[in-house]
């Protein structure tokens, strides 16, 4: 039994390291996908498997890394490329670290433990996979059910961070536990795992009597989870030449606040008078809802890296809830010359990100030119 801690201080692994095991005992999901197709098509374009291998973390993780040191940018794995963590493979280019959050690591996970962050998750190295079913006796490996599976707590490792400073970076977890949710019996798997039943757990059918769920994660980098996450409503009551605009922003349908994650993510409000002639812009108003961290001298941290190593305060967090509504009241004065107007209001999820991606150069180094009527 492996004991392996996520997501808060620098990590340790209080009884063994997965340097002590063969690396190739960690099952690849090249094994999986043998007999758990429908499930593998769904992971293998989620966030979980592109969790170290993709544009945005990979920047990150350069920047902290020549920035920090290789220590430091190591911890960062732990939730990115957790099995390259344990095995202490950090080759770019090995399977450990591009599966990212593989089926290994999750279906490996046999407990947790609640209030020691060093050693959140227990690891079960044996060859026992854990899920929400008990399978038969067929099963191409041994399993065992676990009703964590089931619950919000499998998430929290990785989806909830206290820096060294004592600061709540992430807090999705949190931020779920203290809303209504919990007592309903609803968990993040309700929602980004929802149940498929047109596919199959294992290609092998006498082992099946299960739905699959969802394994691609959906969550802020779907259209369609942010498109059913917020009720937005607008009323206008005119008085004279002046507009008086009441504008309702329910966090209807997300069981955290919104937005979540990583502290750049902002709501953006803009609710704009426009002119019926052209739609051209007469007056407008922004508002914006994020969590704002700042360092030890009070300066704004726009940065992702600053943010997990450098924050020492919360400055402000204006976000919305779970099943709240916010009320915003605006006044806009409508200019005579404008006789036809309309109110148009948006509300945008915006975040900024560093990206690596790949780049072709190419300089001209010299150049000639024959001409045929030259060619003798």
């Amino acid at each position: 039994m492996i004991f392996f801690r996520m997501a808060a201080i620098p990590i340790t692994l209080v009884i063994m390291t997965l340097t002590q095991i063969e690396v190739g005992q960690c099952q690849s999901y090249i094994d999986c996908r043998e007999c758990h197709s429908d499930i593998f098509n769904l992971w293998k374009n989620s966030l979980h498997a592109k969790s170290y291998n993709n544009p945005t973390f990979k920047a990150t993780f350069m920047t902290i890394k020549f920035g920090c040191g290789e220590e430091i940018a190591k911890d960062c794995l732990s939730c990115h490329a957790p099995m390259a963590y344990l095995a202490d493979d950090f080759d770019p280019g090995s399977s450990a670290m591009n599966e990212g959050v593989s089926c290994t690591f999750c279906h490996s996970i046999s407990s947790i433990n609640h209030g020691r962050i060093e050693t959140f998750y227990n690891l079960d190295t044996s060859g026992v996979y854990y899920g929400p079913y008990q399978a038969s006796g067929n099963a191409g490996h041994d399993t065992k059910y676990s009703s964590l599976f089931l619950e919000s707590d499998l998430c929290a490792g990785c989806h909830e961070y206290v820096n060294d400073f004592g600061v709540s970076v992430l807090e999705t977890y949190g931020e779920w536990k203290a809303s209504i949710y919990p007592e309903n019996g609803v968990h993040c798997q309700n929602c980004h795992m929802p149940i498929m039943p047109e596919l199959s757990v294992a290609d092998n059918h006498e082992v099946t009597n299960f739905y699959v769920t969802a394994h691609e994660f959906k969550g802020g980098h779907s259209n369609i989870n942010l498109a059913y996450a917020v009720k937005l409503e607008t009323s206008v009551a005119k008085n004279g030449r002046k507009l008086e605009v009441e504008v309702n922003i329910t966090n209807s349908e997300s069981g955290h606040m919104l937005p979540t994650g990583i502290p750049n993510r902002k709501l953006i409000l803009n609710v704009t008078l426009r002119s019926a002639y052209d739609s051209s812009e007469v007056s407008a108003i922004r508002k914006v809802y994020r969590k704002v961290l700042t360092d030890k001298y009070g300066t704004i941290i726009e940065s992702i890296p600053d943010m997990f190593l450098s924050a020492t305060n919360v400055y402000s967090d204006n976000r919305i809830g779970p099943k709240e509504t916010r009320v915003e009241n605006f006044t806009f004065d409508v200019p005579k010359w404008v006789s036809n107007y309309f109110i148009e209001t948006t509300l945008n999820y915006e975040y900024s990100r560093q990206i690596l991606a790949e780049e072709n150069i190419s300089i001209e180094m010299g150049k000639s030119i024959i001409s045929s009527r030259s060619i003798r």
